[in-house]
């Protein structure tokens, strides 16, 4: 199952799509870029943004297992240098649970994501407006693992730290993963209260947070599907395309483990990594059109069923002239098994029910350039 957005920010019509088998290559620049910079022993800062970005090249490759080595060994290198370096070597441990989250490493996204708060923590301050922005992306790793006191424990400390600094807008999106966890836990009347303590903190003015608590009472209204609450709400939100795509609604995407049969005879169905590539269009309706896969690295029948997932999807309308083409994305799709170590055995292996984990990797090289000009020109041409 996807994790459910706690804070509901998501994340052209391109006229000649590759079909489902096709690939899309992506350079391998910033890996060169890499080898170049650690050839002339370049400075610590260097090192790390050029690691960072030879990582998201490797993984928008789908090559996971590189990306991972790629910011390990970063990491070995650059760790003694936190204390001058706190954003960048956090950044590298940040990156690296993404990574691993995608990999199946449950492990190691648990222990990068906690990393990643105690670089920050030792060397800025626990109170430091940076380093409780991370507590938060750690209580939402938290919530992926399964760890849900732990996350709502988190969210509530950077809930109180930051309102005793006057951080206002951080408060409030703190209050407000409160409610999106407490909605996951069916305490619908926690959700609404700590909803309504999102509101307060952000103040009458903050039209954000008010559309945000709208977008959550329509979700507890709808059981298990309302069109008409969805309609109505979205005839009354918009957002800026300079603003990040806010969904007011998708399902979840649909059980994609096969039947015990199925797993009898193909005892190995578990030993790979699966993903896709979706790119789609969110019209200025806020309706997605034009969903395809880009690229598909063994999905097979699943494919199906994740584009129904992003084909359903409503998110709030686009503040736009008429005609305008919309906001296009891409999401990685990954299905896979945890990686874990059976009884009798020391050799991990993925095993578990298989499980959809989602990435916007709009900005990526997996948006190859050509595809960056058609979506130029199909934008600028009204969508046709």
């Amino acid at each position: 199952m996807i994790v459910p957005l706690l804070l509901l920010m998501a994340q052209a019509a391109i006229s000649t799509s590759p079909s489902q088998d096709d690939v899309i290559v992506t350079g391998r620049r910033a890996e060169k870029a890499l080898e170049a910079c650690l050839a002339r022993n370049c400075p610590p800062a260097e090192d790390v943004e050029a690691s960072l970005l030879s990582s998201v090249e490797q993984f928008a490759d789908g090559r996971y297992r590189d990306a991972q080595r790629t910011l390990q060994s970063a990491i070995r290198r650059n760790r003694d240098h936190a204390a001058e370096l706190p954003g960048p070597v956090s950044s590298l441990y940040a990156t690296l649970a993404k990574v691993a989250e995608h990999e199946g490493d449950t492990d190691l996204w648990r222990s990068s994501a906690r990393n990643d708060v105690l670089v920050l923590r030792r060397h800025l301050g626990e109170s430091n407006i940076a380093t409780l922005r991370e507590e938060l992306v750690f209580a939402d790793s938290m919530v992926g693992l399964g760890a849900l006191d732990s996350a709502a424990t988190n969210y509530h400390m950077v809930q109180q730290k930051a309102a005793k600094r006057g951080e206002v807008k951080l408060a409030a999106h703190a209050a407000f993963r409160r409610a999106w966890l407490a909605l996951m836990l069916g305490r619908e009347k926690d959700a609404e209260r700590f909803a309504d303590e999102a509101v307060e903190i952000a103040g009458p003015g903050n039209r954000r947070m008010l559309e945000l608590r709208d977008i959550l009472h329509l979700r507890i209204a709808i059981r298990p599907s309302n069109e008409g609450a969805v309609d109505a709400l979205a005839a009354r939100l918009r957002q800026s395309t300079a603003e990040a795509p806010v969904i007011l609604f998708q399902r979840p995407v649909e059980d994609i483990n096969p039947s015990q049969t199925f797993i009898v005879r193909n005892p190995q169905l578990d030993s790979a990594i699966r993903f896709s590539d979706v790119g789609y269009w969110v019209r200025s309706d806020g309706r997605t059109a034009e969903v395809e896969v880009l690229r598909n690295s063994g999905l097979g029948p699943w494919a199906s069923v994740i584009l129904r997932q992003v084909r359903e999807r409503r998110y709030v309308p686009l503040d736009v002239e008429p005609g305008h083409a919309g906001i296009y994305r891409i999401d990685r799709f990954t299905v896979r098994a945890a990686m874990g170590t059976p009884i009798g055995t020391r050799i991990k292996r993925r095993m578990g029910p298989l499980t959809v984990h989602v990435v916007d990797i709009t900005a990526t090289d997996a948006m190859s350039a050509a595809h960056h000009e058609r979506t130029q020109e199909t934008g600028a041409n009204g969508g046709g």
